[in-house]
Parts: structure tokens; sequence; C-alpha cells
């Protein structure tokens, strides 16, 4: 009878500790990203500029399948006069304020597929100098709604932090003259669960 309570206690506190450790992986984290980030929607509907620098912080909240988080993206100022044979002088700017939602496919294990989806508003700011004697300018400054669609993949290193890495798309809405502003992004990232 003694063994068969020993066994039993036994089970029950593997199991606690096993449910324990899951629910480390749960919880309020911090987030940091960075990459890589193209803009398209010039007027002809090419590339607005080249591949630049992305930062981003978030702060969310993990639960089993699902994470939630609100997140700033920081993108290096593009200065680009390569679209205007020379002529003019490009300069483009947005910065995204973003609420992600994310679907992780296998929340537990050591690596997990992930999709994500976003909803936000990004602050443009464009101006468009002509270099030549004339030296007409145009430009436009902008807050426009803003989603995204992802998908990546996660690596857990401990039950509390994770690498993450994958790729955006956003839709940014549009400028004045311009097409709708849309980015594709690149990006690898740090996950702590406190």
């Amino acid at each position: 009878m003694k063994k068969l309570l020993l066994g039993a206690s036994a089970i029950v506190l593997f199991g606690a500790v096993a449910s324990t450790a899951n629910a480390e992986c749960d919880g309020i984290y911090a987030a940091f990203r960075g990459g890589m980030t193209e803009h398209d929607g010039t007027a002809d509907g090419g590339k607005l500029d080249d591949w630049r620098l992305m930062l981003s912080g978030a702060l969310g909240y993990r639960y089993e399948y699902f994470r939630a988080e609100l997140e700033y993206v920081w993108r290096k100022f593009a200065k680009d006069d390569k679209l205007y044979a020379g002529t003019n002088d490009l300069k483009f700017r947005t910065r995204s304020y973003m609420f992600n939602v994310y679907y992780d496919v296998l929340p537990y294990n050591w690596w997990t597929p992930y999709v994500g989806a976003g909803l936000g508003f990004t602050k443009m700011k464009y101006s468009d100098i002509d270099t030549t004697a004339s030296g007409t300018s145009t430009g436009e400054k902008a807050t426009k709604f803003t989603w995204s669609l992802g998908a990546g993949l996660s690596l857990k290193v401990t039950n509390r932090f994770n690498i993450d890495g994958g790729y955006r798309y956003y839709d940014m809405g549009t400028l004045k003259n311009r097409e709708d502003i849309k980015a594709h992004e690149v990006y690898a990232g740090v996950r702590y669960v406190f």
C-alpha cells in the first residue's frame, strides 16, 4: 500500500512540475526585432526604396496557442534619387503602431511555425525635391490605417526565452499622387516571457 501511495504521489508531483513548466511559457512578454524593409508605391507601381533597416519593440501576452501584442516599428529614413534619373531627391519615412495577434501551431515544442496579423496606423512623411535650378518640391505627411499579414518560425531556447524569424506584408494606405503604399519585411528577434 505504501509503495502504491508513493508511486501515485510521484505521478501527481511529476504532473504538477510538468504543468508548471508549460505554464512558464505563458504570460506577459517583451519582444525586440530587427530586419529589413522595402516599400512599394511609386506612381508606376514600382518600388519606392531599397531594403533598409527596421527595428521594433513589443509588449504582449501569450496564452497557449495565442499571442497578442502592441508593437512600435521604426524604419530607417530612406533617401533615394535613383528612381528619378538623378534630377529629384526623394526622402521617405514610415513609423507604425500595431496591434498584432499570432497563432503558434506547436506552442510548447522546440520549433513552432506561426502565423500572424496586425491592425494599426502608420505615420508617413515624404518629400520630392527637384535638384535642378527650378528647385520645385512636393511633400506630404499623413497618418494612415495599416494592416499586416505574416508568418514565421520560433525556436524555444528555454521555457521563457524564444528566438523568432519571419516575414510580414504591410498595406499602409494611399499617399497623394501615389498608389497604395505597401511594405515587405523580413526580421529576426527575441522574445522573453516574464
